[in-house]
């Protein structure tokens, strides 16, 4: 057997494996597996190479790697020019053909230059040569123009600079046009439900919903003309045609044709990827939410104005969602205005956290059991999911990363199938009532309608998804709803240990250097104490820790001792189980109430903890499906302000100042007019519109 060549450049892909050539000798080669932690090995024989090859189990793509061709499939968008359609790849075949005819006129002829004049000439040589080669006379000929030299030297320069790849010479024009939609919000709700007719047992044609969307239209247009307001534009009859090949084909089918004749016509003919049993593959991706579609499609189109819609227009929000392929089932969610690691880690701990609570606080019927440590993570290619902290979370976790190449889109079809599920699905289950009582009560007079209506999102995503979407019969499970399957699986197969709360701050806890003295450490103005803690500081004298915190429950620090992390809870059990939100809130409510006394007896704050953390509108807000988790330097600059002015101490304490004993002095508090006691940063005031910026 003939030994095969295998460059470090190339990519080697066995299955959806990537593997990096470690060795080699003349038996064959030894193996790696991308990113995987610990590193695992495997070696295959020329033999085997040559087996798998020839049954298409193993695929090798030369000079994957080198620096020119991933230049040139950035540029281009795709992996080969196979991956385009007939028409364009074509047109890049022609454009390599006067470039490599000009590079080698180049180099046998000294006449041909790069100027202007003799690009030209040389063009029309190479269009005049390529015209009579293989030509009858019988044949008709389609002729295009020639490329002008300044087009030309665009094509050679990217063709040079990309390493001599054909992908270099694709247009961006696929990135032309506005990706959001400008029609009417009015138009657009109208589309939307009239697409939802065609649903019907009755089974109208396209045509006649659109006739029936046409004598709406023109209807309303008649009474707008006669209160003087401009006219809406009917979408055309092909628009409406996408929209309903939009919806979920099996409800169509099933609504026209019969639940029987659905379940028949949509049985699943292909197992797709090889996955068995829950959290043995979960794939993670970010989806683009258009806020004023959602409004027009839930009809409060009413009760906002144009500056309302406009405003909603401009707001770009993100949602990183993460799915379990075997049961369909959403694992977790986060809406947020950032599309950073920080977002997608904040995700991933979601995995593998409780979410009943998030579920109760939507006021779901349902429940969200639905979570644990998982075996392999696929993320797209996104900056956020190939950050370093983020591979590190999946690897403390024991799974495997596996990221999904940009071009082979069906390794997370799955994920994105469930951001077209929701773009189609979830306002139908829902109205604008919720809002516009809340709108009605007169409630955040302070803030416009497009900011509520974004405050009320998170809560709507949830109970779309927990009452919604995982009680719903789905195409790729037989008709068999996510939450069933996920109970079936669970049953037959269990789950791994998911990890507890310190470990899950040792693993997503933002990373923080703090000063330790005798008091411990201090965070967010809380002290932090153990004896374990003072065991070490014992040794190494007051110096600087690291420690990780977890802006979902401040009440414990994990903090890094020696060689491993050591759990100190708080001095305050009060803030056991409170998240960082509600604890600011606490202090800010606290501090504006009651400005004559600084001291505050524990049940006082307990008390204020406990009332804001059962606001009904603010509670989802502060869970991890919308809060933005934090920053270091976000923490420290609210930190440095935070308890100036402020104190609380125990209930059975003496009006008089207290003891600076280890434990007795509370939290302690700089006055207005010196510098705190030991404090870890410099004191600063910290306005309440920077602290919402953590909300926010």
């Amino acid at each position: 057997m003939a030994k095969i060549n295998i460059g470090s450049r190339d990519r080697i892909m066995k299955g959806n494996t990537e593997l990096r050539p470690v060795s080699c000798s003349d038996d064959g080669y030894v193996f790696v597996r991308a990113g995987s932690v610990p590193e695992l090995h495997e070696d295959l024989t020329h033999d085997q190479i040559k087996r798998l090859i020839d049954s298409s189990a193993l695929r090798i793509d030369r000079d994957w790697y080198e620096e020119g061709n991933a230049r040139a499939r950035l540029i281009a968008g795709v992996d080969s020019l196979s991956d385009l359609p007939r028409e364009e790849a074509n047109e890049l075949i022609r454009r390599e053909y006067f470039v490599t005819e000009f590079l080698k006129r180049e180099a046998n002829d000294k006449n041909v230059k790069r100027t202007d004049a003799s690009i030209w000439e040389t063009i029309l040589s190479i269009d005049a040569s390529r015209l009579q080669r293989n030509a009858r006379c019988d044949q008709a000929l389609k002729r295009r123009k020639p490329p002008s030299a300044r087009t030309f030297r665009r094509w050679l320069s990217a063709y040079e600079k990309d390493g001599f790849n054909v992908l270099a010479l694709r247009n961006r024009y696929r990135n032309s046009g506005n990706p959001y939609s400008n029609m009417d919000p009015e138009v657009y709700r109208l589309l939307t439900s009239h697409a939802a007719s065609y649903c019907d047992e009755r089974r109208p044609t396209i045509s006649h919903v659109f006739r029936s969307l046409k004598a709406e239209i023109a209807k309303l247009n008649l009474e707008r003309s006669a209160n003087g307001i401009s006219q809406l534009t009917c979408p055309a009859k092909s628009t409406l045609s996408r929209k309903i090949k939009a919806l979920n084909q099996f409800e169509v089918y099933a609504s026209r044709h019969g639940i029987s004749k659905a379940r028949a016509k949509f049985a699943i003919v292909s197992t797709g990827l090889d996955v068995t049993r829950p959290l043995q593959h979960v794939q993670i991706d970010e989806w683009s939410i258009q806020l004023h579609t959602i409004a027009a499609d839930l009809g409060l189109s009413d009760v906002m104005t144009a500056e309302d819609r406009r405003a909603l227009k401009m707001e770009r929000l993100k949602v990183c969602l993460v799915l379990d392929v075997a049961t369909r089932c959403v694992l977790g969610f986060r809406i947020s205005s950032r599309t950073d690691a920080s977002n997608a880690i904040a995700t991933l701990a979601m995995v593998v956290s409780d979410k009943n609570s998030i579920a109760k606080t939507a006021g779901c019927k349902s429940d969200w059991p639905m979570g644990g440590p998982p075996s392999l993570v696929s993320p797209d290619a996104g900056p956020a999911f190939i950050d370093e902290h983020f591979r590190g979370c999946i690897a403390n976790l024991k799974a495997v990363y596996e990221n999904a190449p940009a071009s082979l889109s069906y390794l997370r079809g799955h994920v994105e199938r469930v951001f077209g599920s929701i773009h189609t699905g979830l306002t139908p289950h829902f109205t604008g009532r919720s809002f516009t009582n809340v709108v009605d009560k007169g409630e955040y007079e302070s803030e416009n309608r497009a900011s509520i209506f974004t405050k009320q999102l998170p809560r709507l995503f949830v109970r779309w998804i927990v009452d919604v979407y995982h009680h719903t019969p789905h195409e790729g499970l037989g008709q068999e709803t996510p939450y069933l399957a996920w109970k079936r699986l669970t049953d037959l197969y269990g789950i791994a240990a998911p990890p507890n709360a310190h470990q899950r701050r040792e693993i997503f806890g933002v990373e923080l250097e703090r000063n330790l003295h005798p008091r411990g450490v201090r965070v967010q103005g809380l002290y932090y104490q153990s004896e374990a803690l003072q065991v070490w500081r014992r040794q190494v004298g007051d110096t600087t820790v690291t420690l990780r915190f977890d802006p979902l429950d401040i009440g414990y620090v994990s903090v890094w001792i020696g060689n491993s992390w050591l759990t100190v809870p708080s001095v305050r059990a009060v803030v056991r189980g409170v998240n960082l939100y509600t604890w600011l809130d606490a202090v800010t409510d606290l501090k504006r109430t009651h400005q004559e006394n600084a001291r505050h007896y524990e049940h006082i704050v307990h008390d204020a903890i406990r009332a804001i953390a059962q606001t009904a509108d603010q509670a989802i807000r502060r869970t991890a499906v919308f809060a933005t988790r934090p920053t270091v330097d976000e923490l420290n600059h609210v930190e440095s302000g935070l308890m100036l002015g402020f104190d609380f101490v125990d209930n059975d304490a003496p009006e008089e100042v207290p003891k600076a004993t280890l434990l007795d002095g509370g939290i302690p508090v700089a006055s207005a007019q010196s510098p705190s006691n030991g404090s870890d940063a410099p004191a600063a005031p910290v306005s309440r519109e920077r602290r919402g910026h953590l909300e926010d």
